[in-house]
């Protein structure tokens, strides 16, 4: 969902071809009658009229009305499952103004909601490790995951404005895998991205990490 995506992508839409009128099913009508499972990423960016639809389907024994098609009922296939993703959605609602254009959802009761955290920091070093190959120790990948961990510990004392996602952190080290200079490599993978305040804090717990040559 990315606030363009519409209802006629999401259930269906009539089209012409070969001068026919034919009717396109959209990937929620398609993962219901074959049994697949769907995966909405973002959910709270999508419009309104898409997490109407959800509404009947999230019922027990839900069902999804066609009305473009002369209201034909989609049933669910036993195997069909619907999950959905969301950064600022439920108990998240607090950092709803890190997403611009997040929506507050009014259906969670359909839903199971389990929060995400981020990796251990142990599990964020093995996730360098192998993204990054062997060229990158052990040593530096445990004290970058560090980092990012205090870096969160800040942000969840509101001492930082912006979270230190893991995708960050994989950016960080491969500029520094490739330039040898961590200082370097945090300019355009770090500093660049946030406000001068939250760079200075941020260089300063890498500090409190790395020694840097002056």
């Amino acid at each position: 969902m990315n606030g363009q995506t519409t209802i006629g992508d999401f259930v269906g839409f009539w089209t012409v071809k070969g001068g026919e009128t034919r009717w396109v099913n959209g990937v929620l009508p398609t993962a219901m009658r074959e049994g697949l499972w769907l995966v909405v990423d973002e959910i709270d960016f999508a419009e309104p009229s898409i997490l109407a639809v959800l509404t009947a389907v999230l019922e027990p024994h839900g069902r999804l009305l066609l009305k473009e098609k002369g209201n034909e009922l989609v049933a669910s296939h036993p195997s069909f499952r619907l999950f959905a993703t969301a950064n600022a959605v439920g108990a998240m609602s607090v950092y709803r103004h890190l997403y611009q254009g997040a929506n507050l959802m009014n259906v969670l009761d359909r839903w199971r909601v389990y929060l995400m955290n981020y990796l251990l920091p142990e599990e964020e070093a093995e996730v360098l490790m192998r993204t990054l190959g062997a060229g990158f120790t052990r040593s530096m990948a445990q004290k970058l995951a560090a980092i990012a961990a205090d870096c969160r510990a800040a942000f969840a004392r509101e001492d930082l404005a912006s979270a230190f996602s893991t995708r960050r952190l994989l950016d960080w080290a491969d500029l520094m895998l490739r330039s040898g200079d961590p200082e370097r490599a945090a300019g355009p993978a770090i500093y660049a991205k946030v406000s001068a305040e939250d760079a200075a804090l941020i260089r300063s717990i890498i500090r409190h990490h790395i020694a840097f040559d002056e």
